[in-house]
């Protein structure tokens, strides 16, 4: 067979092109193959070295996490939660009342209740639940937030006096005292928050940097109706416990307002209990205290006897809170950034 032959067999042929094309075809499978798993491996070691560039969690998923685990939402996702702040149309500021928090079995009482750590002798008629707790007033309860979002700082960062301000007015401490900064967020946008600091002046805030913390949601709050001298301790918007407390003298009030636990540390001596839940409040008359730099508001022991709290608590203190033993044991699960609400 000449070649003009086998040209004339090759251009007759209807199949001629197909086996060049099929091997072309599988070469260039393969070459997109390995350049989308190259590209894969890309993306997750840049993931692996900037969390940042992370992809937040929906909150279908975080309802299903404890405390510890740590949520990056965005703002959308964290306008579907009350974060931080008191529900719309609360009373920022509360009077004596008796009236029964939302959903709680409770019954007028006008005697002593069954359980030391429990309501005695009211000075006037008040409520307890089905556990014999006394109740909260109506409008305390209504300030309390079924849930609160926090942010883990990761190190020290620029705070911004707004959300879309460029020049930052101060400096927000990773830690405090050598405690981690955890800090009650209050509002969100997509690249900041705006959270509740623990240094003075009291009830200061500032917006930070999304990229500088990690965040995740607590459902604990306390209320300390100061007039009555009681503390109320809820979880997801609903009171669980009540005990009686040593608030402040009227040379050494305790201050009113929105704060939080800031850290949980031990006893500065004997009468102060197992542990002292410090918080972002602090006293308005002392500026120093036992040696300090600071006159910090905490939560702590009776520091003198348990009589002086009584069963129906007294203003005996310098500011901070006092509770006998027993209560404050059942008190010290409380989350650090917890919301503390300190009313009058």
């Amino acid at each position: 067979m000449t070649l003009l032959d086998r040209y004339r067999d090759f251009r007759d042929d209807p199949y001629r092109g197909y086996a060049p094309r099929g091997r072309w075809a599988g070469r260039a499978a393969v070459g997109f193959t390995l350049a989308a798993v190259l590209v894969l491996v890309l993306t997750l070691a840049f993931a692996a070295v900037n969390p940042a560039a992370r992809k937040p969690k929906g909150l279908g998923h975080a309802s299903s996490l404890g405390y510890q685990s740590l949520l990056v939402p965005t703002a959308a996702e964290a306008t579907k939660f009350h974060i931080g702040q008191a529900p719309a149309g609360s009373q920022q500021r509360v009077v004596m009342g008796s009236g029964a928090s939302a959903g709680s079995a409770a019954t007028t009482h006008s005697g002593a209740a069954t359980g030391s750590h429990r309501a005695h002798g009211p000075r006037a008629s008040y409520r307890v639940d089905a556990n014999g707790y006394r109740v909260a007033p109506a409008r305390d309860a209504a300030m309390v937030p079924e849930t609160t979002w926090t942010a883990h700082l990761m190190h020290s960062t620029k705070g911004y006096p707004s959300a879309n301000a460029l020049q930052s007015n101060r400096k927000v401490p990773g830690s405090w005292y050598g405690y981690p900064s955890v800090l009650p967020v209050i509002d969100s946008t997509a690249t900041r928050v705006k959270v509740r600091l623990a240094q003075r002046p009291d009830e200061s805030t500032s917006w930070i940097s999304r990229k500088a913390i990690v965040m995740s949601r607590i459902h604990y709050a306390i209320v300390v109706d100061i007039s009555q001298h009681w503390l109320y301790v809820f979880f997801k918007g609903i009171q669980q416990m009540s005990f009686p407390v040593g608030t402040g003298r009227s040379g050494t009030p305790t201050p009113t307002g929105s704060y939080f636990v800031a850290f949980h540390a031990p006893p500065n001596g004997p009468g102060y209990g197992p542990v002292m839940l410090e918080t972002s409040a602090h006293s308005k008359v002392i500026s120093h205290f036992e040696g300090g730099d600071d006159a910090i508001i905490a939560i702590h022991g009776p520091v003198g006897s348990d009589a002086q709290i009584g069963d129906h608590g007294a203003a005996i203190s310098n500011g901070c809170i006092r509770m006998h033993d027993r209560d404050l044991q059942q008190v010290r699960h409380v989350h650090n950034g917890s919301p503390v609400i300190l009313t009058y």
